[in-house]
């Protein structure tokens, strides 16, 4: 018999807090509803766009979900949770971050509905994995082959809202008919497209070509600046003197002594230099610095010479000329070399100065240059163009699409509310409370739009038992059909999106109990009453 007097057992550190059942489930919840709210009124082509100023003061002015969130740093665990699945999505898929928050706030509120009716979490949590299925099922059933012109209002579609191109549909079929050109068996590497910002100039001038860009100019006036069939050597190795190692010194007693060094040096350098010429290169991209004495020797070599390239500038001209980044000069051979049809420099705006890279031994590099007035405007449709391009890799995978404006939504709502019929148990209301989620979608880019919600709603529902193409399409103000409106979507983005909100929506869900450190006590003492964030 456990005696009254016995000493309690302690588990936990001192500091330490820790709260448990509704009242942590509840933290959870509203945690990732604060960030879905927040980032709702953003979504759609009408959405608003959100000021962001970071602890230096710069401001960025952004509509897109996965910036906004990659810039905030929230304290709760739920919050991160959902940050985590943004930039996950942003960086996988190129678009749909905005939905997917926004997705994972409203199952956690129609989940917060069902605990207060005082249906069990272990039963929320298999409805809506019944529900994710009957939805993904649904999506795969109403899809619609995506050939080049579907592949154009994917991208137009992914792009809308996220900058002001005047020329929006011509930029998306520039975009998908560039990428397609670069396509080798049915991929499109990443790694080899680079987007470059200008701003000073129109959106119409936004160029895309088949070319790698290295932000940098010829490092003398006296080199060339257009080579023809060049060959292309990549170093990383400084051309210059000697740096002595280990605090080591020389000591020069004479006048002639210090000449014979200086000599010496140069004599090196002239030699390394040679090399090059020895190989056969007439173009140098080198990403460490060369001296004004190792650029006089490549002058006179007639060495077209760029330094201190970005090591990511290197990898992409490897990748596209077949040159191998050396670094060590006295290695370097002409099988080290790479190829290009035409190397040159250019004014790209005022006395900015690109290097061009074109006709490439290997296939498959793009070079994007956005151009805008400012530079708010070049950051919004650098994101647009992202946003394209990602979307354009995904739906690649099997060239299946959707109609948008919420049509998807609103069929695969329509299905579940059928679906939850086949139950006879509580999980007829969990399936239900899933389909009203994915409602808010629609409803969403409706309010966004300055539109009447409910009026809007009525009319779609009505719509959708004739055609799961009916959508909203918030430009012209009216339900109409998605797929004559050419408002798509990428299938496969599509499901990934709802598969991986409903995946951290019940993850959240799952958690009752949380169990939170003493904060470390900052610099200069205590501060007693600091509120734990995590509760």
């Amino acid at each position: 018999m456990v005696q009254n007097n016995q000493q309690p057992v302690i588990i936990l550190a001192d500091g330490s807090t820790r709260t448990v059942g509704s009242e942590a489930t509840k933290n959870n919840i509203m945690a990732a509803k604060i960030l879905s709210e927040a980032l709702k009124t953003t979504l759609g082509p009408r959405g608003m766009d959100k000021m962001l100023i970071n602890t230096i003061g710069d401001v960025k002015i952004t509509n897109d979900g996965y910036t906004i969130l990659k810039e905030t740093e929230p304290e709760h665990p739920a919050a991160k949770m959902v940050v985590d699945l943004a930039k996950k999505q942003g960086e996988v898929n190129g678009d749909g971050t905005t939905t997917a928050v926004v997705l994972v706030g409203e199952i956690l509120k129609q989940a917060e509905e069902l605990l207060e009716k005082g249906i069990a979490t272990a039963t929320i949590v298999k409805g809506f994995e019944s529900a994710l299925k009957k939805a993904v099922q649904t999506m795969e059933n109403i899809s619609i082959p995506a050939n080049k012109e579907e592949l154009i209002d994917i991208a137009e579609t992914s792009m809308s809202g996220k900058g002001s191109f005047s020329n929006i549909r011509s930029m998306a079929t520039k975009i998908v008919e560039a990428l397609l050109e670069v396509e080798e068996n049915g991929e499109i590497d990443r790694d080899m497209i680079k987007i470059r910002k200008i701003h000073g100039e129109g959106t119409e001038d936004t160029e895309i070509t088949q070319s790698v860009t290295v932000d940098k100019n010829v490092v003398e006036s006296e080199m060339p600046r257009d080579i023809r069939n060049a060959k292309i050597a990549l170093l990383q190795y400084p051309i210059d003197a000697r740096e002595l190692q280990n605090q080591a010194k020389i000591k020069l007693t004479t006048p002639g002594e210090y000449q014979a060094y200086v000599d010496k040096e140069a004599q090196m350098l002239e030699e390394e230099v040679q090399i090059l010429v020895d190989s056969g290169a007439n173009v140098l991209f080198n990403n460490k610095k060369i001296s004004d004495l190792g650029q006089h020797y490549l002058t006179k070599a007639g060495i077209m010479t760029t330094k201190r390239v970005k090591s990511g500038d290197l990898e992409r001209l490897s990748k596209a000329t077949g040159a191998n980044i050396v670094n060590n000069i006295r290695e370097l051979t002409s099988d080290d070399l790479g190829e290009a049809g035409h190397v040159y420099e250019k004014i790209v705006y005022e006395d900015r100065e690109y290097i061009f890279v074109e006709e490439c031994k290997n296939p498959g590099v793009l070079n994007i240059i956005v151009r805008g007035s400012t530079k708010h405007i070049t950051d919004l449709l650098e994101q647009a163009v992202n946003n394209a391009i990602g979307t354009i890799i995904k739906v690649r995978e099997n060239d299946k699409a959707l109609p948008g404006g919420g049509a998807t939504d609103m069929a695969v709502s329509k299905a579940l509310k059928a679906y939850a019929n086949e139950f006879t148990d509580k999980q007829q209301l969990v399936v239900q409370a899933f389909a009203k989620a994915m409602e808010q979608l629609p409803a969403a880019l409706s309010t966004n739009a300055g539109l009447s919600t409910i009026d809007v709603m009525t009319e779609l529902k009505a719509a959708q038992k004739e055609s799961t193409n009916m959508g909203i399409n918030v430009l012209k103000g009216e339900v109409s059909d998605m797929k004559e409106d050419q408002v798509l979507e990428a299938e496969s983005n599509k499901i990934a999106i709802l598969k991986s909100a409903t995946e951290v929506a019940l993850e959240i869900l799952r958690i009752d109990d949380v169990l939170a450190s003493k904060p470390e006590t900052p610099v200069g003492g205590d501060m007693p009453g600091t509120p734990n964030p995590y509760l």
